[in-house]
């Protein structure tokens, strides 16, 4: 894609982002605190508007996408929780895999699921789509077959509540797989435009290269605001370890991501 087209990607974004500015604001008010309302504000105008022309488009990020669905051995029929499934890039993932999963999708964007949706209908498939909090999951006790979570615990206030919501809705030996950050947000753009950039010279794909550059920056503007959180939402392997022992599932494997600067536990319960 020459690099003309990609900037005026972004520009078309930003505008369809800026013009909506005022209804999804509008859309915040209600019973949410401030905090909730800046935070909805800051998802539906900024970060899923872009993520799909910045992070989504890097190497290392594919990567990563690909390394947490090799952790779950999908069969036909399996019912499947995403939890905070965005705009459906991981949902995407899963179907070209096979396309013969139930999938429940969830996240606090409205907005996002519907582009999930979308996403969806192109594979000729239909997700149930709802907008959840998942540190309170409405659904019974063993309810799915596997679950998936990634590059959410970021934005959570109490990632160990969510985690064992997670464990709770799964099924008796169900798989999971869900990701947990060792890094703030602007390294993580930082480290994927450098790995974009590594892969793409070393195999000669100059134009390729810049381009993933160019989304590699954007990924850490999109996440500079998480700088400024309250609390750290960042782990290190040891504090995993001893908050998954006491979830008590039956196995569970912590394994390094360097290149999109997460760790990926999963397992069974």
């Amino acid at each position: 894609m020459p690099a003309t087209q990609i900037f005026r990607l972004y520009e078309t974004q930003f505008r369809r982002a800026q013009g909506s500015s005022i209804q999804a604001i509008a859309e915040c008010l209600g019973n949410m605190n401030w905090g909730r309302r800046l935070m909805q504000a800051y998802f539906d105008l900024v970060y899923n508007p872009v993520y799909d022309f910045t992070t989504a488009r890097t190497t290392p990020y594919r990567r990563w996408q690909e390394a947490c669905l090799d952790k779950l051995q999908l069969a036909d029929g399996d019912r499947i929780l995403c939890v905070g499934a965005g705009t459906g890039n991981e949902i995407i993932r899963i179907l070209k895999r096979n396309n013969n999963v139930r999938i429940v999708a969830i996240d606090a964007s409205q907005r996002a699921l519907e582009r999930a949706c979308k996403k969806a209908g192109k594979y000729g498939k239909q997700i149930e789509t709802v907008k959840m909090d998942a540190q309170a999951l409405d659904f019974p006790a063993e309810s799915f077959d596997a679950a998936l979570c990634v590059h959410l615990m970021d934005f959570l206030s109490d990632n160990r509540k969510a985690t064992a919501e997670i464990l709770r809705v799964l099924k008796k030996g169900g798989q999971f797989a869900v990701t947990y950050p060792f890094s703030e947000g602007l390294k993580l753009g930082v480290n994927l435009a450098k790995g974009s950039l590594g892969c793409n010279i070393s195999s000669g794909r100059y134009g390729k290269a810049f381009l993933e550059l160019l989304s590699g920056v954007g990924a850490g503007i999109v996440y500079l605001p998480l700088i400024f959180r309250s609390k750290q939402g960042f782990y290190s392997y040891q504090q995993l370890e001893k908050m998954f022992t006491a979830l008590k599932p039956e196995h569970f494997q912590i394994e390094e991501h360097s290149g999109y600067q997460d760790f990926i536990v999963y397992g069974r319960k």
